[in-house]
């Protein structure tokens, strides 16, 4: 499609495919969230995390051709990026969210697997996310 200039058309779609997943995945999360306790929702909070990333992958596989002509040309996101973006700013929007976070950090610890998982996964959203959530003793 981008040979045939449908580019524009494409990355369109593939945005708003990629928002609906984002926005999909995390409905269910927050859905849950409210029964699930601590290593539980982390659980989840982690295996929702996975599931978007795996289709980050797979869609920057599948338009691999998009990601390094179109876009650098057009000025417009790479298709990791934008997956990472969709996802903070569905993490940071989330008031609830951040409080089970934290909460889940005070009661396992930062020692923690479950609790190391989702501080990588905050860490690899930006430098500035950890501390959106937890604050440097």
């Amino acid at each position: 499609m981008v040979l045939y200039k449908k580019g524009a058309e494409l990355y369109s779609a593939m945005e708003t495919a990629m928002a609906s997943e984002v926005q999909s995945l995390w409905r269910t999360l927050n859905d849950a969230a409210p029964a699930k306790g601590g290593a539980a929702f982390l659980q989840e909070l982690l295996a929702k995390w996975n599931q978007h990333v795996e289709a980050v992958k797979m869609t920057r596989d599948m338009l691999m051709y998009m990601d390094w002509t179109f876009v650098p040309t057009n000025r417009k996101m790479p298709i990791r990026e934008l997956g990472l973006r969709l996802w903070r700013d569905q993490l940071t929007s989330s008031d609830e969210i951040r409080e089970r976070l934290i909460e889940a950090e005070k009661r396992r610890g930062r020692e923690d697997k479950l609790v190391a998982a989702v501080n990588k996964m905050l860490t690899e959203l930006g430098p500035d996310v950890p501390s959106f959530f937890f604050q440097r003793v």
